[in-house]
């Protein structure tokens, strides 16, 4: 039977263990960096990060036939790489956050681009500086492109608290960039 609402997927219509790890090597293949950039926004520690990636994959693999299909794969595996950076951030008690880490994850030469453009290291820096909850939306809202809708879905809060956490971010970001200091 497969993943329901993945129809492209290689050996979606042949259950087992060899077509449920085919369709786990194509979602990571389709999902795998923008797990690990999101996990990165959350735990801001590149080797943590890909901890996480590689958790959210384990997890995805042991429940593919427990996903349901009343949202998109998308959706779902987001949700599951929230709710485990989450965790994660439970069990610490304090972290420092440190944005230009975020350069490491990115590419190699996004280092020399965002040194070169002083304007993008100050929104990143900006944005890694807003607490989780607004960061998150930012992340998902502008990094990922996801609908405001799944975004709310993702997070497991309703449509109004996205759309104010969103605009209460971008507030809060438009007042620390005209002031030039970082969010505390």
């Amino acid at each position: 039977m497969g993943v329901p609402g993945i129809v492209a997927i290689p050996g979606a219509d042949n259950p087992g263990p060899d077509n449920y790890q085919q369709q786990l090597e194509y979602l990571m293949r389709r999902f795998g960096d923008k797990v690990l950039y999101l996990a990165y926004s959350y735990l801001h520690d590149r080797y943590l990060a890909e901890d996480v990636a590689q958790e959210v994959f384990i997890r995805v693999y042991t429940n593919l036939d427990k996903f349901q299909g009343r949202s998109s794969i998308y959706t779902w595996i987001y949700h599951i790489t929230v709710n485990l950076c989450r965790d994660h951030l439970r069990a610490q008690s304090r972290r420092r956050l440190e944005p230009g880490r975020l350069l490491d994850v990115a590419a190699p030469d996004v280092e020399s681009i965002a040194l070169a453009n002083l304007q993008y290291r100050e929104l990143w820096q900006a944005i890694l500086g807003l607490p989780v909850a607004y960061r998150e939306v930012i992340w998902l809202h502008y990094y990922d492109q996801l609908s405001l809708k799944d975004i709310a879905s993702i997070l497991d809060i309703s449509l109004a608290t996205v759309k104010i956490r969103l605009y209460r971010a971008r507030r809060q970001l438009q007042q620390v960039l005209k002031a030039g200091d970082r969010v505390e």
